[in-house]
């Protein structure tokens, strides 16, 4: 019976002492935003331009709840010489010389803490490319935008549209001695603004004049063919064979002045009391450009008329 006495203490004991227990302790959280990695390194001209990805993370994974606070310092050289940017890119204002080896790594800076630096990217400095493409003509209409060159060598075109610096990925390249290009992702009564420079590898000429093009349909429609105008008792239908033109959006009725519009694509429209005059049908497109009118041809008929069709 005493045995059993000593055991309980010795029991609840042991139990006081482990319970609770959630094994190791976890480390700190860290402070630290997380190191930067650079996405693109090119010399665009006679300057190297870097770019890596927006840091929103700590280095523990955690997302930063501002990440619109990172700022970032770009280290060149190892530590030679530094410069403190808001931006995700980095153009350098000093010109590389030809065989000049230059390195960039990049520090994320967030409430004062300063990251890991990110790995070192090097670029070489090449011969830059002085030249600049020429553009013989400029072309737009239906849908589309179209530029001409002059001829060049050697080099690929980079096409920029509506683009912003670090201006590093480009809208379409062109193979060394394609002479036109033709952008038909446009649409009618929107501004477009085009930039052109040379290309070989890594090495980036720099930028033509920026040419901004608005494309508008002015083509008209074909007219509507053998429109009639069938007279009766009951009044008058005009009616007509549609337009040939897949982009016609309806169909206009003319009478001494006077306007008359189809429901949408209708090949036909009813007059209660029979127009005095000549009458014209006219096809409309979607951008509002109009057809040669067409004179109807009176036919007298007996039979009855229906409402405006479709």
């Amino acid at each position: 019976m005493k045995k059993l006495l000593l055991f309980f203490p010795l029991l609840s004991l042991f139990s006081f002492t482990t319970c609770g227990s959630k094994g190791d302790p976890k480390p700190p959280f860290s402070k630290l935003p997380s190191p930067p990695r650079i996405s693109i390194i090119q010399q665009s001209f006679k300057n190297p331009v870097v770019v890596w990805q927006k840091v929103t993370t700590f280095a523990d994974g955690r997302k930063l709840p501002i990440p619109d606070r990172v700022s970032y310092v770009v280290s060149v050289n190892f530590g030679k010489r530094k410069v403190k940017v808001d931006k995700t890119f980095f153009s350098d204002p000093i010109p590389i010389s030809d065989g000049e080896r230059r390195c960039y790594a990049i520090i994320a800076i967030y409430d004062s803490y300063e990251s890991e630096p990110s790995e070192p990217v090097c670029i070489i400095g090449k011969e830059p490319i002085e030249d600049k493409p020429r553009i013989k003509e400029v072309k737009s209409g239906d849908g589309f935008v179209a530029f001409t060159f002059e001829p060049y060598h050697d080099y690929s075109v980079e096409i920029f549209k509506n683009a912003h610096p670090p201006f590093v990925k480009p809208f379409k390249t062109l193979p060394p001695g394609t002479l036109n290009f033709k952008d038909e992702a446009v649409k009618n009564g929107s501004t477009y603004t085009y930039r052109f420079r040379f290309s070989k590898d890594s090495v980036k000429g720099a930028l033509s004049k920026a040419i901004t093009v608005t494309p508008l349909d002015t083509t008209p429609p074909l007219p509507p063919r053998a429109p009639i105008v069938l007279k009766s008792l009951k009044g008058c239908l005009v009616i007509w064979e549609p337009s040939p033109s897949a982009d016609v959006s309806e169909y206009r009725v003319l009478v001494k002045g006077k306007r008359f519009s189809t429901n949408g694509k209708g090949i036909y429209f009813y007059f209660p009391e029979c127009p005095r005059g000549n009458v014209f049908v006219v096809a409309v497109d979607k951008a509002g450009n109009l057809s040669k009118p067409v004179k109807a041809k009176e036919v007298v008929d007996e039979k009855s008329c229906s409402n405006n069709g479709k």
